[in-house]
């Protein structure tokens, strides 16, 4: 982590008293933002639901009790009765097996009752029945040693790990979106500041050489160089209000907010914080796009284990066995239901096998296309993830020395500024020399602000390649 978030909160900036930080804004998206919030509940649900593959090999508590009775004629003829009555009970656990073995542990209560029973010896009074019992089933052949069951605890289980990718990936997006959006705005904030300044600049030398003019001293012709000059910065300005209320309206999307809402006066860029920066030369982590698709494979290969074993015929070995108990009283059932003379037991296989061979074939061909699609794309994105890596460090560096050269070419562009304003002053030079300076000043401060904001937007990228999960 420290290796990826060397960045966070960069230090790219300096903070004033009244100024909206980085990190208070990036809180309030976290709370205001909803498709942050529904990209983050939607991780969280996804990781609680990848509990949910647990369950298939899980013991299940079962219950079961009905009622009912019976007035059908009975058999064998000899005996009579109006209608037999019966209450059963069941409850036991049953489990399957990760290995392919199904098993269900049950005990039976019955309750049976007579109504107007007529065969010699036999009395009407009810009776009850206590049946253990213990069936197991193993596959053969489809699902041998549960491999379709694995398959479907691992289907359920990278489906939310996918699911959960996505949703992390959709959170991550927002965030760094947020952050390119913030230091736009900031950027824009700036630019209107130097673009007041350089009106104010132009300004002056109008009124300078107007001054000139009155006094006989100077040309008409400075007159319409500082005149022409103040209009394209009045411009200039309108240009870059324009974009600081086009960022304005950006940033306040991802707080729920008014379009046009006011926004209080954001952190400086610290030019100085963002030329010390590192990017690790190798890539911390994956991008969860990434994740998520090699979740995709992992689905996509148990969805094939699926359609190729359930395809398969299926012979299952199965057995039982059951002990019985029977008295006047529950108890007395349930004492008796121990004695090895009074059991039964049963096994036996079961066949199925399905008879369109074509269908069969076309769908597990199909299943493997799907699997072999989902690697192809996932070596694809981890690829194209390394090739972009290797671009963004790249481009880090070089907006790092272009900014480096910016800096350089604004201090030149403002100390030949100021020596030729100051020759001006003393008439050794003309004043469309000063206006040509002018531009490239501002020319080079704004190139200064185009490089930092390049930087910081790839160092918000830096941030999808994280390393932890």
């Amino acid at each position: 982590m420290g290796k990826l978030f060397f960045f966070t909160s960069l230090a790219v900036l300096t903070t004033s008293a009244s100024a909206t930080t980085f990190d208070q804004y990036i809180d309030q998206v976290k709370k205001q933002n909803m498709s942050y919030q529904a990209a983050d509940k939607s991780d969280e649900g996804a990781g609680l639901q990848k509990r949910e593959a647990d369950l298939l090999f899980t013991p299940q508590f079962f219950f079961n009790a009905q009622t009912g009775f019976n007035s059908q004629l009975p058999s064998p003829p000899f005996l009579t009765y109006d209608e037999v009555k019966q209450d059963t009970v069941s409850a036991g656990i049953s489990q399957q097996f990760s290995f392919g073995l199904d098993a269900k542990l049950s005990y039976n209560l019955i309750r049976t009752h007579y109504k107007n029973i007529s065969m010699a010896g036999t009395a009407g009074d009810p009776y009850y029945d206590a049946i253990p019992s213990l069936e197991l089933s193993v596959p053969l052949w489809g699902n041998f040693l549960g491999s379709a069951s694995k398959a479907r605890r691992d289907l359920t289980f990278n489906q939310r790990v996918a699911e959960q990718y996505g949703a992390k990936a959709q959170a991550q997006g927002t965030l760094v979106d947020a952050e390119i959006t913030y230091w736009r705005l900031a950027a824009a904030q700036e630019n209107v500041q130097v673009q007041k300044k350089a009106l104010d600049a132009a300004k002056n030398i109008l009124s300078y050489v107007v001054e000139k003019k009155k006094k006989n001293l100077g040309e008409e012709a400075d007159v319409l160089q500082a005149r022409a000059l103040t209009d394209a910065y009045e411009l200039q300005l309108e240009q870059a209000q324009i974009e600081e209320r086009t960022a304005r309206r950006r940033f306040n999307l991802f707080l729920n907010k008014e379009a046009n809402a006011p926004v209080e006066k954001l952190e400086k860029l610290d030019y100085k914080s963002l030329l010390s920066a590192t990017v690790p030369e190798e890539r911390p982590g994956d991008r969860p796009d990434v994740k998520a698709s090699a979740a995709q494979v992992a689905l996509a290969r148990a969805s094939s284990t699926i359609a190729t074993e359930q395809n398969k015929p299926s012979l299952n070995l199965f057995g039982g066995y059951s002990l019985f108990g029977r008295g006047d009283e529950r108890r007395q059932a349930v004492s008796q239901a121990g004695y090895d003379h009074r059991d039964s037991a049963y096994v036996g296989v079961r066949f199925q096998m399905p008879l369109n061979v074509s269908a069969q074939n076309d769908a597990r061909q199909g299943a493997k296309y799907i699997e072999k699609a989902a690697e192809l794309n996932h070596k694809y994105l981890a690829y194209s993830q390394d090739q972009e890596w290797i671009d963004l460090v790249q481009n880090f560096k070089d907006s790092q020395t272009t900014l480096k050269l910016a800096q350089a070419m604004e201090l030149a562009q403002k100390t030949k500024l100021e020596n030729e304003r100051k020759r001006l002053r003393q008439g050794r030079t003309t004043t469309y020399q000063v206006l040509l300076f002018e531009q490239d000043f501002l020319s080079a401060e704004v190139s200064r602000i185009r490089a930092a904001t390049q930087i910081i937007a790839l160092k918000s990228q830096i941030q999808l390649y994280s390393s932890k999960d």
